[in-house]
């Protein structure tokens, strides 16, 4: 027990710890207004490959892992095609006004459930247990987006509804405008997550050691700075008050240098532990950064609904840890294994 929790729980909630902070940097950052997406993005992943670089060059100086599977870039770059989406919904719901911690944070964490969806649609089909945990989180995501009595039974399915309001966007009032965006990003990013989920097991497997981890993921994260920074060249997303040189202000460049290093924490905590134990029940505990995030949304921010979030981000963990025990995430991993990855 002693060694399981060493191996396995803590380096998971440090893991979750840091992702908790970063959902509240990357608000922190983006309600200021002061830099675009895409250039926070830009600084934000050239900031984590530079801690990575440093990481790496101190333990390993410039030599090459010993050894690691093949496949192993062929998972990488599919993750790192996934996070592209992933991180730029993410910053860009962060980015307006509507985009509440305690509210995207419990909507991203809808990952087990849509993995379990995939599932279906490849074969495999979850047990009593997995099928009361996708109940939780469809109850965690009504009570989370809960407004008023739903006029059809999908609406039950609280983002369906903000999904539907997608095509009536000029008639909405901007409040209802920017949180159906909000809600569509959020959703977005858990959507693609499962996908991201199932590559990152593999790209871990892979590695083998710790030397070949950190620098596949510093392979990753450069993929990330230079897609990011040439969408920005060639489609520039900033307002005119929102130039380059802003990036670099004190206000601004601490937050973005504390979120690298953050990123680079999360991973050198969480990632490793996918040798341990199986994918689902990883992806789960790290699930526990949502009820975080919501308190430190609640605290840092004055968000509203902390109640109800609180609870619709408990209902959904909860949900995750049910569908964990169907292990479907580690089933999949076997399946697009087969597929060529």
């Amino acid at each position: 027990m002693g060694k399981t929790f060493l191996m396995v729980v803590f380096p998971i909630i440090l893991g979750t710890i840091a992702i908790a902070l970063m959902n509240v940097v990357r608000r922190y950052v983006m309600r200021s207004e002061a830099v675009s997406t895409l250039q926070f993005l830009t600084l934000y992943y050239t900031a984590a490959t530079m801690v990575f670089g440093m990481v790496y060059i101190f333990f390993w100086g410039f030599t090459l892992p010993p050894k690691m599977l093949p496949g192993l870039w062929t998972a990488a770059l599919g993750n790192a095609i996934v996070n592209v989406f992933i991180e730029f919904f993410e910053v860009k719901a962060a980015s307006i006004d509507k985009g509440e911690v305690s509210l995207t944070a419990p909507l991203q964490a809808m990952t087990p459930g849509l993995i379990t969806g995939l599932a279906l649609l490849l074969g495999e089909y979850p047990s009593r247990i997995g099928v009361t945990g996708i109940a939780l989180m469809v109850a965690g995501s009504y009570v989370l987006l809960w407004e008023r009595t739903p006029e059809h039974w999908y609406q039950y399915f609280g983002p369906i509804k903000r999904l539907l309001l997608l095509s009536k966007l000029g008639r909405l009032s901007r409040e209802e405008r920017n949180k159906t965006i909000v809600v569509t990003l959020a959703f977005g990013s858990a959507c693609m997550g499962t996908i991201g989920l199932l590559f990152d097991g593999l790209y871990t497997r892979r590695s083998l050691t710790m030397q070949g981890l950190i620098l596949t993921c510093m392979g990753i994260v450069t993929f990330l700075a230079i897609v990011y920074a040439a969408w920005y060249l060639i489609r520039c997303d900033a307002k005119p008050t929102q130039r380059f040189c802003n990036c670099f202000r004190r206000a601004t460049i601490i937050p973005i240098l504390v979120m690298g290093i953050l990123w680079v924490l999360h991973i050198v905590a969480i990632q490793p532990v996918f040798n341990q134990t199986f994918v689902g029940y990883v992806g789960t505990l790290k699930r526990f950064s949502i009820l975080i995030s919501v308190v430190l949304g609640y605290y840092s921010f004055k968000e509203g609904d902390f109640k109800k979030r609180l609870w619709a981000a408990i209902l959904i963990v909860a949900g995750a840890m049910l569908i964990a025990s169907d292990d479907l995430p580690s089933k999949l991993s076997v399946k697009i294994v087969g597929l060529g990855f």
